[in-house]
């Protein structure tokens, strides 16, 4: 659970929020596409998911920053989020020349 008295970076409720928000818009998108019968409404459930992770993120996050309690990036985890974001590029180029491949050997 989350310490009243521990300091948190930036943006720690918010990523923290978005992925519970994806998470649980995940699931009800599903269901929404079960229910309705049209499976390409399968992924509305995503971008609201986030919407709402946001929006609660954000708010914790102003309450923690009210208290003292959020903390600027520290130099370490400055360059470890940029090694995280070239990983995540690199990735998302390789994704993309794979499924061109895929695309032209057919």
């Amino acid at each position: 659970m989350i310490d009243q008295n521990q300091k948190y970076p930036e943006g720690h409720f918010v990523g923290m929020w978005i992925g519970i928000g994806t998470a649980i818009g995940s699931g009800l998108g599903v269901a929404f596409a079960i229910a309705i019968g049209n499976m390409a409404l399968m992924g509305i459930g995503i971008p609201i998911g986030i919407a709402i992770g946001v929006g609660i993120g954000s708010a914790q996050e102003a309450q923690y920053k009210a208290k003292g309690l959020i903390r600027p990036h520290t130099e370490a985890e400055k360059k470890q989020r940029k090694v995280a974001m070239w990983i995540g590029l690199a990735t998302l180029l390789a994704g993309f020349l794979v499924l061109i491949a895929v695309f032209m050997l057919k």
